[in-house]
């Protein structure tokens, strides 16, 4: 055999490995896998010490490794995924750290390209800002506060496109369309416990305070990124005495 071959043959053998590697997921990861992660670390604990990884009571720096469960009760948590992506727990909540991280209960706030998962459903991102709100057992919501998701029911064909400013409700695993939160509704989650009393960002203010301009035309945004002031109760009309005819 020539050099020429074996040259030849080494570049087929380095070529149908690297297929191999790629058909197995190890090089050449799809989109999906961006979001993917296999542990998140505790960044900041708030409202006590109510914070657990599996059963033992977790503090700052403890680490739940792919599988295991974050749970809160009282408290509330920031954690930080491998790939340096953030999150935000709200209390009584409960998230399973895998391929996707699974709201079982409560609340979990996601920043950056972390995939979701929540009633049987699969939430692809790049990097965004967006919740996940497990309500009960049949019903849970997804809202967007920045850029775009898709949802993908793996056991039927189609997703939805979930864009920044919008939500879809999602019933016993069923999503409905995507559709526009009110002021009302993006003034109370960036004032609400997935942003208030967090020391550690979890985006940057600029960041944040383009959010809440954007979403928020017509209300001033701090340099936080937080509304400022709330939105006005609108007034309840005072009923006439009625009187009675003679």
């Amino acid at each position: 055999m020539t050099l020429i071959d074996h040259h030849t043959k080494a570049i087929r053998i380095k070529l149908f490995a690297k297929l191999l590697l790629t058909a197995l997921g190890i090089i050449g990861v799809p989109s999906i896998a961006q979001g993917q992660i296999s542990k998140a670390v505790i960044q900041e604990v708030i409202d006590g010490e109510q914070v657990y990884i599996q059963t033992k009571q977790a503090k700052v720096k403890d680490q739940a490794n792919f599988g295991e469960v974050i749970s809160t009760k009282e408290s509330r948590a920031a954690i930080l995924f491998n790939n340096g992506a953030q999150g935000r727990l709200s209390d009584n909540a409960q998230v399973t750290v895998g391929q996707c991280v699974d709201v079982e209960k409560g609340e979990l706030l996601i920043s950056g390209p972390v995939n979701g998962c929540i009633d049987g459903l699969t939430v692809e991102v790049k990097g965004t800002l967006y919740l996940l709100k497990k309500k009960d057992n049949d019903t849970s919501t997804i809202q967007v506060l920045e850029g775009t998701i898709q949802v993908i029911n793996q056991n039927k064909p189609g997703q939805l496109e979930v864009k920044a400013g919008q939500q879809c409700e999602i019933l016993q695993g069923v999503y409905g369309p995507a559709i526009p939160m009110s002021q009302e509704e993006i003034v109370t989650i960036l004032k609400g416990k997935l942003f208030k009393d967090f020391q550690i960002p979890v985006t940057t203010d600029d960041a944040l305070n383009k959010v809440c301009s954007k979403l928020l035309p017509g209300l001033s945004c701090s340099s936080s990124g937080l509304p400022s002031y709330p939105l006005p109760i609108p007034s309840i009309p005072v009923p006439l005495p009625f009187t009675l005819p003679y």
